[in-house]
């Protein structure tokens, strides 16, 4: 199989790092021409699974059992824990029409919670602090807080490293976002670029510093000590970046992580020492031309994850 599209000559390239893989194994797959879109582990120690072109989430036992969680009528792109609700982006990229909507980790029952504003395409989301989301919108170039409690949203960020390249749609601009600590990092996935924000006392961004080039990351996690794990997508890798900038490939091909899109720790046990990631097989840019089925994949990589569900910094309101 040809790959869908090919990055033209004036993109910045994705260089690869070393690789040195740990041990991993398949939890799940699905057929071939699945996309697997974003995860959220969830109190349980279960796997949330969107998946994009089916518009449904899947729940995944750690014995690899899946189950339909929630069928929606339009794509589901972000999804984060907050609470004891699991919360999912909602909407066709490009209309304006996405919304957030509130789910029951366990039945799947599902309401609309808000509609998100000047949002038309949202993509990573992650808990900000205890009542807001941070999500990224891909094709403005900019990261959006959603208060959960107010209905409203506000713009945070708005950079021009976080827009997409004029004239090159397939590639989202902002795409994955984690909050850890005091600052927020966001990839550029169309610039192939890493930034990090600074959150000031009052919960305000400060500034915007590029962490890394050539990097063409999709979504992200940290461990506990602010190492963060990025799944590079058409890079087909997981890759840890430690803070010093030191970068290796925890996987890659051969690991099953074709299309990596999105990854999250464990919460339980031993399991936070586990990293979990889902991959699309590669049905953007197959490797060899092969696309592979997509998965949900365990990865060993000695080091304890930065629970994003348990907000450590609530801002004053």
């Amino acid at each position: 199989m040809d790959a869908i599209f090919e990055l033209p000559p004036t993109l910045p390239r994705h260089r690869a790092a070393p690789l040195q893989p740990v041990p991993h194994r398949t939890i799940a797959e699905w057929p071939v021409g699945s996309f697997l879109e974003n995860l959220a582990v969830l109190d349980d120690g279960a796997i949330a699974v969107s998946v994009l072109f089916e518009s449904r989430i899947d729940r995944v036992t750690l014995g690899g059992e899946r189950s339909v969680l929630h069928r929606f009528e339009a794509p589901v792109t972000g999804l984060a824990v907050m609470g004891r609700h699991l919360f999912a982006a909602v909407g066709e990229p490009g209309k304006d029409s996405a919304a957030l909507w509130r789910l029951d980790p366990t039945s799947g029952e599902a309401q609309r919670c808000m509609t998100l504003d000047r949002v038309t395409f949202a993509n990573g989301v992650a808990p900000f602090d205890a009542h807001r989301l941070l999500i990224a919108e891909s094709w403005a170039g900019q990261l959006i807080l959603a208060d959960i409690g107010r209905r409203t949203t506000s713009v945070w960020v708005a950079d021009e490293r976080l827009t997409r390249v004029a004239g090159i749609d397939f590639l989202p601009g902002a795409n994955g976002v984690k909050r850890f600590r005091n600052s927020v990092m966001v990839s550029s996935n169309c610039r192939a670029l890493l930034l990090r924000v600074a959150v000031k006392r009052d919960g305000s961004a400060g500034p915007v510093e590029t962490v890394a080039e050539h990097l063409r990351v999709d979504d992200l996690a940290f461990d506990q000590s602010g190492n963060a794990y990025l799944c590079t997508h058409i890079g087909h890798s997981l890759d840890r970046l430690t803070p010093r900038g030191q970068r290796v490939s925890l996987g890659g091909v051969a690991e099953g992580l074709a299309g990596s899109t999105a990854c999250a720790f464990g919460r339980q046990g031993d399991e936070r020492r586990a990293l979990y990631v889902t991959t699309t097989g590669g049905i953007v840019s197959p490797p060899g031309g092969i696309v592979q089925p997509a998965k949900l994949v365990r990865l060993e990589v000695d080091a304890v994850g930065h629970d994003l569900a348990t907000v450590e910094h609530e801002e004053p309101r």
